[in-house]
Order: C-alpha cells, then sequence, then structure tokens
C-alpha cells in the first residue's frame, strides 16, 4: 500500500525525527521504515499524523483507492 507520508513530510518541511517523536518512536530510522512501507503504519499512527496534517486517513494512507472510486462514480 503506497502512502503519502515522505510527500506531506517534505511539503510542511519537516525532519523524519521530528515525525519519529510526534509517533512515539525511538529513531528517525523507525519512522523512515514506515514512510518507505518497509514496516506497517499502526491505526494510532495513522491517526496521530492525520491529525497532524488536518487530513483524514483515507488521504493519507488510501488516496489512490479513493481516487479510483470517485473517478467511476
Amino acid at each position: 500500500m503506497a502512502n503519502r507520508m515522505r510527500e506531506l513530510r517534505l511539503a510542511h518541511n519537516e525532519k523524519q525525527r521530528d515525525l519519529a517523536a510526534l509517533l512515539g518512536l525511538r529513531t528517525s530510522v523507525q519512522y523512515c521504515k514506515r514512510e518507505i512501507g518497509y514496516c506497517p503504519v499502526t491505526l494510532e499512527e495513522a491517526y496521530k499524523l492525520a491529525l497532524h496534517w488536518g487530513m483524514t486517513i483515507e488521504e493519507i494512507f488510501f488516496a489512490d483507492e479513493v481516487s479510483l472510486k470517485e473517478s467511476s462514480a
């Protein structure tokens, strides 16, 4: 599953270590693994990111699926 975490982090001029701290992760490496899709993002982490960026979880993690459903409707 693709996510927009990197895109949004860069758009907000944020560092991986800052978002790692927001999510309660010990290192920026743990955040990086989630950003590239190597490790799954928990629902709690997704919720924290959605609140932080003022978006829905769907907009961050399911953007492709949402846009496909909207275009076929």
